[in-house]
């Protein structure tokens, strides 16, 4: 593939955003939205709604759309302050959920302990807890199955 940065630099002056940066590189390999998302592993969905300014692809994905049609990571996200807002959020919830999964099962062990140790059983706290870390790992799993679809 050759370098498609030429796509931005007559349109620079307009500071696209994401989706039509998108649009614009879609259309100059004459793709159907279908083949376009076949090429980066992703459903024509996704496509549709990247396209259309409705939903962003992760940082996986991003990186794929640079990897195949050499483009900067920069020149993509550049001038789109809710897509780079997005990523920042995104790794910073997948940092909580991991913590507080983890701060969980801390819990539930040391439940535990105190229940063999000192044969204490908090009951509710103990079902709170396995409530809570199963609210987590639903979030989480959700989110993980939701960015393999997108």
């Amino acid at each position: 593939m050759k370098n498609y940065t030429t796509i931005f630099v007559r349109k620079e002056l307009y500071k696209l955003n994401f989706s039509e940066k998108i649009k614009e590189i879609r259309k100059k390999q004459n793709l159907t939205q279908e083949q376009f998302a076949e090429k980066l592993f992703v459903s024509r969905n996704a496509i549709a709604k990247w396209e259309s300014n409705r939903g962003y692809p992760d940082i996986q994905n991003l990186i794929t759309i640079s990897d195949v049609y050499e483009i900067s990571l920069d020149e993509l996200i550049k001038d789109d302050k809710k897509l780079k807002n997005k990523i920042i959020l995104d790794s910073a919830s997948k940092k909580w959920h991991i913590l507080v999964i983890l701060y969980l099962i801390a819990i539930i062990i040391y439940i535990g302990y105190f229940h063999f140790a000192h044969k204490i059983l908090m009951i509710g706290f103990l079902v709170a807890t396995l409530f809570m870390l199963g609210f987590e790992l639903r979030i989480f799993i959700k989110e993980k199955i939701w960015k393999n679809r997108s």
